[in-house]
This record gives C-alpha cells, sequence and structure tokens, in this order.
C-alpha cells in the first residue's frame, strides 16, 4: 500500500514539475519576445503586457525555488543541464541584473512606460534559470524521487499561500486604512 501512495505522489510531482516546464516555457518565450521588441522600439506590446508578464516571473518562479536542492547548490543543479542551457541562463542572468543597474542609475521620476528596458528585460534571466531547474528535476535525475515530491508538496504549499495573500488583498484585508 506504501508502495502505490509513494507512485501516486512521484506521479502527481512529475506532472506538477512538468506543468512548472511549460508555464516556465512560455513566460520565458513571452519575456524573450517582449524584450525584443523594447529593443527595436515597439513598446505597443510593453503597455499592454509588460506588467503581467513582469508579475508572472515571480508567480512562477518563487514555487521554484522549492526544488533548489541546496540554497548555494543551485549553480551545480545548473550545470546538470546542457551545456550551452545553463551557460544562456547565467549569461541572461547577468543581462537582467546589468539591465536592472541601469534603470537603478537612471533619472528619478520615471514613469512605469519609460522603464520598459529594465521591466522586460529582468525577468529573462530569472525565467531562463527557473527553466533550467525545473529542466534539471526532470531529466538529469539531480533529484530523487522523494526530493521530487517533497518539492512539489513545498512548492504547492507556496502556490497556495501565494493564492491566499492574493484573495486578501483583493477582498481588503492586507490594505492599510488609509489607503482607501
Amino acid at each position: 500500500m506504501r508502495r502505490i501512495k509513494e507512485s501516486v505522489a512521484a506521479r502527481f510531482a512529475y506532472a506538477y514539475v512538468s506543468l512548472l516546464l511549460v508555464l516556465e516555457s512560455l513566460l520565458f518565450i513571452s519575456s524573450l519576445s517582449l524584450h525584443l521588441s523594447v529593443l527595436f522600439g515597439t513598446r505597443g506590446l510593453f503597455a499592454e503586457f509588460g506588467a503581467a508578464l513582469f508579475r508572472g516571473t515571480f508567480i512562477v518562479g518563487i514555487p521554484v525555488i522549492a526544488f533548489i536542492k541546496d540554497s548555494l547548490g543551485w549553480k551545480d543543479q545548473l550545470k546538470t543541464c546542457p551545456r550551452w542551457m545553463w551557460k544562456a541562463a547565467l549569461t541572461l542572468g547577468v543581462y537582467s541584473l546589468f539591465v536592472l543597474c541601469l534603470q537603478a542609475f537612471s533619472p528619478e521620476g520615471i514613469s512605469f512606460s519609460e522603464q520598459a528596458l529594465a521591466v522586460s528585460g529582468f525577468p529573462l534571466g530569472f525565467d531562463a534559470i527557473a527553466f533550467c531547474i525545473i529542466y534539471s528535476v526532470l531529466w538529469s535525475g539531480y533529484l530523487t524521487k522523494t526530493d521530487i515530491a517533497k518539492g512539489a508538496g513545498k512548492s504547492l504549499l507556496m502556490v497556495f499561500l501565494g493564492l491566499v495573500a492574493f484573495l486578501a488583498y483583493r477582498a481588503g484585508y492586507l490594505r492599510h486604512p488609509k489607503s482607501d
């Protein structure tokens, strides 16, 4: 009976991780497309989708943290991916931090629409790194089935807590009384 429960948990965990991989793939492709459109001077897509993609990076990326084996070992986990993949992910991570630093040194009072380069470039590295972490979970054997099941449980807990916080905010429970 215990093996059946473990088998069902493992299948559910792999299905959940596969869903995260699909979401990270879509986020990365969307973020890359949006950033390229900003670099080529088209701001229409950014105005419509920039904030949503920026939020999506964190909404999907935070549950991925549960699959990092060690807090300092995430780089080793990335290296279980194909060489070109982890090098590209780290390069995009450095690029996204560079773009963020450019924004930090820009003049004060810049509106959201004028921050298009930073807001569209920042998620690229995080989406790429999260994709590599999930890829390593599914195909490299870096984590055991038990670790994947535990990670899926922690990840789902993060999703649940995020959903509760979102619903509480929307219902008005988390707003400061003077902000209304």
